[in-house]
């Protein structure tokens, strides 16, 4: 079905349509009432009272519109029983031609008071002189102002949605399969759609969007139980060599977390497994999952087998490879790096070691998933700051071995609910504990008259030895000059104080400057670093103690506590300023800081961004974007996930449910939703 065969549906009408996204029948049934307007009780004028909303039907006495400061429509409607006035501050033209004295209406909205009863903008639909009233619930739909030039109103809406559901044959591409919906005791979606746009009662709108919500949320589920289930059975038992662990342990200049030990007895009992050991352990910044990372790979390469540690940046390549060296070599291990700038003859022996099995770890960045790299025997893969990476790239790596293990971690903690969708088909575990003797990172907001007051704190703090991050959002000004570069902050200050040592870093550098400049800072020899989102990970100087972010406005709260992690990590109390741009009332900026700067608890924190930010893309190739649903709500509906998960497993269990026909409908219904946008969900 054509929407242009709808009656009255016009030229402008289909590009007022158009202008609002619906293009096809399926957008168009997908345009979901924002509100419904409740008609099925009718209250006598007389005995309404102040503050209730209600519905009244009566005659328009008198109409005219009142001119002033702030000209207005003002009508007296009267039903015996009492009069009312309803008064319209927009539309008044519009408004004084619909509302003639003597024509008859039924208005719906809230009871105020004015010089007697009042109604503000309330909803208007005409009525006979002697039309019966039939109390309804009437869907309310969004409009957009081309849908209002076009001539499109809530009434010719609801008269097309009438047609179209009267249709015979009406059908949409992509919705699940009736033997499914049966198998849930769910309406046909065609039918819970049908119930929203012309609804008998309110439960049933509740009913309705509580199965479509689910329905929505499910083909994802169905798709990681699945991922979940493919895990191979190994094809060999491992003996994991706990002495390895056991002498890592005592080599180190701390004792474990609660938390690290509990993570680490939880791998190491997965990985004894005789099936794939697949996990994501997450954390907040500084909680030590790369320490618990380790002693993992120490087990695995003991047992004979390799293990690749893929990060995101040669940075934090660089970091791990310095930090586990000496660990590997005490084990009489050999652990190579690789990264996009190892030269070529060393990178041809990294590949032929490893193809041979005479190295037994490696760490490096995208350059591992390349198709040159091979491995003897690949036993566990271990990602690191897992949302810089997606799904396509972590199973490239995974391809080098037969059946490897793998365990994903992740710095930007996730609220549980949401991690359990993300990573459905991984166990899930959590670090919360950070280590002992650990300050809380002060956190100040600072309003644009007091930043040469900050400027003259960080400047003294940092040439006494406290060193400082200055956190820009940019390498170079935008057009409009409105975001400050880490050129233009390292000038500003070195103008400030000329005592004070000030250089800058960002990924457009030379890499070999830009860890020229990173040794320097660390060695104390710049006081004050300014960057981009450059040092985000893999930077850890002990001896920095204090963070500056301009323009924090521009990053995602969770970003901003990755940040602020790059501070605190010693006994000395740090600080985190946040610079408030000028208008930072105008909007939620101030509320969003603010809530910010209260709490140092990564999972809170990560709540708040995805109530402010969304999910992100949860299958993609960054793990950024949006994923935006149109029933369901990653807030409010957290609850219904694991619900869903194991109704999704119990689908896929159920052998009994579905013949053979069936399952290949449901698998093709489930599978092939690449994305959030097909089938008019979004």
């Amino acid at each position: 079905m054509d929407l242009s065969n709808l009656p009255k549906m016009g030229p402008k009408s289909l590009e007022a349509l158009k202008s609002a996204g619906i293009v096809s029948l399926s957008d168009f049934l997908y345009n979901i009432p924002r509100t419904y307007l409740d008609q099925t009780r009718v209250t006598p004028i007389g005995n309404l009272h102040v503050g209730e909303r209600a519905v009244i039907i009566g005659t328009i006495q008198r109409a005219g519109v009142l001119r002033g400061r702030s000209s207005r429509f003002v009508a007296s409607m009267t039903d015996g029983t009492g009069e009312i006035t309803l008064t319209f501050f927009k539309g008044t033209s519009y408004q004084s031609r619909r509302l003639q004295p003597g024509t008859r209406w039924l208005a719906t909205g809230v009871v105020g008071e004015y010089r007697g009863l009042q109604m503000t903008h309330p909803d208007m639909q005409p009525m006979d002189g002697d039309e019966k009233f039939n109390g309804q619930i009437l869907p309310v739909y969004p409009m957009t102002e081309a849908m209002v030039k076009g001539r499109i109103t809530q009434k010719s809406l609801r008269n097309w949605y009438n047609v179209v559901f009267h249709f015979p044959a009406l059908t949409l591409p992509g919705i699940c399969p009736k033997e499914l919906t049966n198998y849930l005791h769910y309406a046909p979606v065609l039918e819970n759609l049908r119930v929203l746009h012309q609804p008998k009662d309110f439960d049933s709108i509740r009913k309705a969007k509580f199965q479509l919500k689910i329905l929505e949320l499910l083909p994802f589920c169905l798709r990681m139980i699945r991922r979940r289930e493919n895990q191979k059975m190994r094809g060999h038992e491992r003996q994991i060599d706990l002495g390895n662990v056991m002498a890592a342990k005592s080599r180190l200049p701390f004792s474990l977390t609660g938390g690290q030990e509990s993570a680490l007895n939880r791998i190491i009992d997965g990985l004894n497994g005789k099936r794939q050991f697949h996990a994501l352990l997450q954390g907040d910044v500084g909680c030590g999952k790369t320490v618990v990372a380790m002693l993992a790979m120490l087990a695995v390469c003991g047992a004979g087998e390799q293990c690749a540690l893929m990060v995101p940046t040669d940075i934090l390549a660089r970091q791990h490879f310095k930090q586990m060296k000496s660990f590997f070599e005490a084990a009489g291990m050999r652990i190579q790096l690789l990264v996009g700038a190892t030269p070529a003859a060393e990178r041809r022996q990294i590949l032929g070691e490893l193809q041979m099995g005479l190295t037994q770890a490696v760490i490096g960045t995208h350059a591992l998933y390349s198709k040159d790299v091979c491995f003897a025997k690949l036993g566990l893969v271990i990602i690191d700051e897992q949302h810089r990476f997606g799904v396509n790239q972590r199973e490239a790596l995974l391809s080098k071995g037969e059946y490897p293990d793998m365990l994903v971690m992740s710095a930007t903690p996730i609220p549980r609910s949401l991690a359990m969708t993300l990573y459905g088909d991984l166990q899930v575990i959590s670090i919360k504990e950070k280590p002992a003797g650990r300050k809380p990172v002060k956190t100040r907001l600072v309003s644009p008259d007091k930043r040469n007051d900050m400027k003259k704190f960080i400047c003294s703090e940092a040439k006494g030895g406290n060193l400082c991050y200055w956190i820009v959002s940019r390498v170079g000004s935008d057009d409009e000059g409105n975001s400050r570069s880490v050129d233009d902050v390292v000038n500003e200050l070195r103008a400030f104080d000329s005592s004070v040592v000030v250089e800058g870093i960002h990924g457009q550098m030379d890499e070999e400057e830009r860890d020229g400049i990173l040794k320097r800072f660390a060695a104390g020899e710049v006081h004050i670093l300014v960057a981009t989102t450059v040092i985000e990970v893999g930077v850890n100087v002990p001896e920095a103690n204090i963070m500056a972010i301009d323009q924090p406005e521009r990053f995602g709260l969770a970003q901003l506590h990755q940040l602020r992690g790059r501070v605190g990590r010693g006994n000395v109390q740090a600080w985190c300023f946040l610079m408030l741009p000028e208008n930072a009332d105008s909007d939620n900026t101030l509320d969003r800081l603010t809530q910010f700067s209260h709490t140092d608890d990564g999972f809170e924190i990560a709540e708040l961004d995805l109530q402010t930010r969304g999910a992100g893309n949860l299958e993609g190739n960054e793990q950024s974007g949006s994923w935006v649903f149109r029933w369901f709500d990653w807030i409010h509906d957290q609850e219904l996930i694991a619900e869903t998960l194991q109704m999704a497993e119990n689908i896929l269990k159920d052998k009994e449910a579905f013949d053979e026909d069936a399952r290949e409908k449901i698998q093709l219904w489930y599978s092939e939703k690449k994305s959030a946008n097909e089938d008019g969900v979004h």
